[in-house]
């Protein structure tokens, strides 16, 4: 996907629209962290200059109706960094999309400006409100999403136990520590590396299930719903011992992970 944002992005500012090389385009979200599931959205951040153009803001409507046109589900968000600065105080899901954004093309300066002010203003001093804002966050979903780890048909996404607990985690830590990559945690020793190893095997497994659940469903499917685990416990390669089934042994494994 960057690729293809790029390739369009420097068409787009060499045959259209000259402005839009004034202009960058960001990764956010599960795309921000490079991890997509086949169902899975792409979040963009496109930022302009404080003296942007109608013509700027054209170039980007022009690049999303592109991207729509190949079958790509976009979401998207058209700022300027001072109000990326300004909506990231009040806005938790702002602050966390911009505290995992990642730059793909245009001008590089403007995403590194964001990070740094982002860094400086947001960040700094602000460990304890966003860990409690994520926590509560994080109650509120579980009981939407039925508030145990061990439901029959487990949302894999959003229920307890699932991705998104891990990628709260992952969010606490990056935001209270100031690394953009989980991995410096063992460097910093908030994490071990057997810790680090454990997490990464978990999230691979979960990744692994909620992909195939996707494929085989054709839609992005969070439910690991019970007409579905059987064939996904196919998908994995689980098989039948005395006592337990195949797909008995996977939902084992899921519970336990």
């Amino acid at each position: 996907q960057d690729r293809i944002i790029g390739v369009l992005y420097e068409t787009i500012a060499e045959d259209l629209y000259p402005e839009a090389k004034h202009i960058a385009a960001a990764a956010v979200g599960g795309y921000g962290r490079g991890t997509l599931a086949p169902g899975s959205d792409i979040d963009l951040l496109f930022l302009l200059p404080a003296g942007n153009s109608d013509s700027m803001r054209q170039a980007i409507e022009f690049l999303l109706y592109v991207l729509w046109d190949m079958g790509f589900k976009v979401g998207h968000a058209t700022r300027t960094i001072e109000e990326c600065i300004q909506l990231s105080k009040s806005d938790m899901t702002i602050r966390t999309a911009i505290l995992e954004g990642r730059y793909i093309c245009g001008d590089a300066a403007l995403v590194t400006t964001l990070e740094e002010r982002f860094d400086a203003e947001i960040v700094a001093g602000t460990g304890p409100e966003f860990v409690a804002a994520k926590l509560a966050e994080r109650d509120q979903r579980h009981q939407k999403a039925g508030d145990t780890r061990y439901l029959v048909e487990p949302n894999v996404k959003e229920g307890k136990g699932g991705l998104r607990d891990l990628h709260t985690l992952f969010w606490i830590a990056k935001y209270y520590y100031r690394v953009r990559d989980a991995a410096d945690l063992v460097k910093l020793g908030v994490l071990s590396r057997h810790e680090w190893k454990v997490f990464q095997k978990s999230e691979d497994f979960l990744w692994a299930v909620r992909c195939h659940m996707h494929f085989l469903t054709g839609r992005a499917e969070e439910r690991l719903h019970f007409d579905i685990q059987r064939d996904i416990a196919e998908r994995l390669g689980y098989t039948s011992h005395p006592g337990l089934s195949a797909v008995e042994r996977f939902m084992k494994h899921y519970f336990l992970t």
